[in-house]
């Protein structure tokens, strides 16, 4: 079984808010169409947690999914309220802030799936090599074993 190719968590974390950024800003621009406030909030509340769980898989980290989740869902939800949205009396700090955390929680939720990826990968990771003499822990690049003197084959 092949393992899975592990990146930096640091490129997942810009990663999960790009695709935020890019994806909410989609969903406030998509909500400017419905006429209702009350389902427009409802409905974006539950896309703007679709589009967090999506953002959330380009991390490992439930950590990094939710604030990447929340910082990207917030920026481009923001800016999307801001040029499209025409209601007077809505603040749209507030509302961008609380929807933003719908997208954290679901970035949250699928990055905390993402650890069990990391155990795997580690676990076909080609670091570790044992004796077949004594079962002593090798270097992957080691011709004697440190242990019994016994030289390695593989």
């Amino acid at each position: 079984m092949a393992s899975a190719p592990v990146r930096n968590p640091l490129v997942g974390f810009a990663l999960a808010i790009l695709s935020a950024v890019l994806l909410s800003a989609v969903a406030g621009f998509a909500s400017t169409f419905v006429p209702y406030l009350e389902f427009r909030i409802f409905s974006l509340g539950v896309a703007l947690c679709g589009i967090g769980a999506l953002a959330g898989r380009k991390t490992y980290l439930g950590t990094l999914g939710f604030m990447g989740a929340y910082l990207g869902s917030f920026l481009g939800f923001y800016v999307a309220e801001v040029l499209f949205w025409v209601r007077p009396g809505v603040d749209i700090l507030l509302l961008a802030l609380g929807l933003a955390l719908a997208a954290g929680l679901g970035g949250w939720v699928t990055g905390k799936i993402g650890v069990a990826k990391l155990e795997r990968a580690a676990q076909f990771a080609p670091g570790i090599r044992r004796c077949s003499s004594c079962g002593a822990r090798v270097g992957t690049s080691a011709h004697k074993c440190w242990s019994c003197k016994a030289t390695l084959t593989y």
